[in-house]
């Protein structure tokens, strides 16, 4: 479910990193989850869902009598998703490798979700409209994206390092085709793919007060995973981003009274297929 050059790379740090993540970005996915209807009893489509942590979270709202199939196009990353589902003796989730766009998965479902997944996808419309005629009439389509518009980044004027790295950070994304505003687009495209959107999303910025080396870890460890295509494409040196990330960020974050987002805008957007 990709048509970008996917910068974040699938290595087991990038990995661990989309895990840290899953846990800041639950409590506005469980929010949007339930107000966009996903409960006990349901079937439920997880898009992209990378190592199945909304897979584990959607589980728990369906229920035993319910069921969430997982899908991704990363085979190894499934791999992990599956140990992890069997470690925790999960019984309710499943994992299919392919691209929700085009494997039939055999059945219709009442729900398809995803979280930072149409950020990827070169029309994400379209993608929408397929994704919808695998859900039953009447049922619920979710995503959580981030929108990343430099009005919505909570810097501040004493955070130059914070602000440089995010910059880089978001022109990696650009570069590499993926839309870092796609969560501000949500609601049109999915009435545009004929689905009925919920005029009122929910939108979050998490923050950590007085925990710098959470703060760092965060935005480092995607500066690191991102550090490959910052080079490929030109945008710095090693040399550079080092210092940027391990000098001027850390001490930044350290700094007194530091007050550092954990995430750009994240927007919950969920929509209903038609009913005919």
């Amino acid at each position: 479910m990709e048509d970008t050059d996917y910068a974040l790379g699938r290595t087991g740090n990038e990995y661990a990193r989309l895990m840290a993540q899953a846990v800041l970005l639950r409590p506005l996915t469980e929010r949007m989850l339930r107000a966009a209807g996903v409960s006990p009893g349901m079937d439920v489509l997880d898009v992209g869902c990378g190592v199945g942590d909304l897979s584990f979270l959607v589980s728990e709202l369906v229920g035993p009598e319910g069921s969430v199939l997982g899908i991704d196009i990363d085979g190894d990353v499934l791999g992990l998703a599956e140990t992890r589902r069997a470690s925790s003796a999960i019984s309710n989730v499943a994992f299919l490798q392919g691209d929700a766009r085009s494997v039939e998965p055999g059945r219709l479902f009442d729900a398809a979700v995803g979280r930072l997944v149409l950020m990827y996808v070169r029309d994400p419309t379209d993608a929408l409209r397929l994704i919808a005629e695998r859900i039953r009439p009447g049922g619920v389509v979710a995503f959580c994206e981030w929108c990343a518009r430099p009005t919505t980044t909570a810097t501040g004027p004493d955070q130059q390092a914070l602000t440089s790295l995010l910059q880089l950070l978001g022109e990696t994304f650009k570069r590499s085709g993926a839309n870092l505003e796609i969560g501000a687009e949500l609601f049109w495209r999915m009435r545009d793919a004929g689905l009925e959107p919920d005029p009122d999303p929910l939108a979050e910025i998490v923050f950590r007060m007085d925990q710098p080396d959470e703060a760092y870890g965060r935005w480092a460890s995607m500066a690191r995973s991102l550090l490959p295509k910052m080079i490929e494409y030109g945008l710095t040196t090693e040399p550079e981003a080092i210092h940027l990330i391990e000098q001027s960020f850390r001490a930044e974050v350290n700094g007194p009274r530091a007050f550092v987002p954990l995430s750009w805008l994240m927007i919950g957007q969920w929509a209903r297929t038609p009913l005919s």
